[in-house]
């Protein structure tokens, strides 16, 4: 090092050091979290399309990372785990769908204070009522199933049944 230092003199040793301050200042943290895959699909009732429902991705065995979303105007969801969309961890899910309205009959939305997006829990309000089949709303009752893969994944179609 001294012989290239006295070669290139006090440059060379302050774009070393402008490299090592670059190499570690740049860029986020590394996601240690599970990886995921953009993951969506589209709601039915009957065939028809279902706005404002909650969908939620359960780990089929009881372990693992949950996703959920709701349902747009074209019954389309964009699921997400952690942060807005990100999808889904590949793995195999228990899938449940609700859709509530409150007593005064507006629907549950997204931007509502009873809603949790991080976990797609409505909170219980008195006299709210269930406007989708209640069947949906447990994993253990609702019969839906999905596998997400790593890579690219085809929509899930979930067609409830009055």
């Amino acid at each position: 090092m001294s012989l290239l230092f006295r070669r290139f003199g006090e440059g060379f040793a302050l774009l070393a050091a402008l490299a090592l301050v670059a190499g570690a200042g740049c860029g986020k943290a590394p996601d240690n979290r599970p990886k995921r895959v953009p993951f969506s699909g589209k709601v039915t009732l009957d065939g028809a399309p279902v706005e404002g429902a909650t969908v939620v991705l359960a780990p089929d065995g009881g372990s693992g990372n949950a996703a959920s979303g709701m349902t747009n105007a074209e019954g389309v969801v964009h699921f997400t785990t952690f942060e807005s969309r990100d999808g889904a961890v590949p793995g195999k899910y228990m899938v449940t769908v609700a859709k509530t309205a409150f007593p005064d009959g507006r629907p549950l939305t997204a931007d509502d204070p009873n809603y949790d997006p991080s976990t797609a829990v409505t909170a219980v309000v008195k006299g709210a009522k269930e406007l989708l089949p209640v069947k949906y709303k447990t994993a253990k009752s609702s019969g839906l199933t999905v596998e997400v893969k790593a890579g690219e994944n085809a929509p899930a179609v979930f067609d409830l049944k009055n």
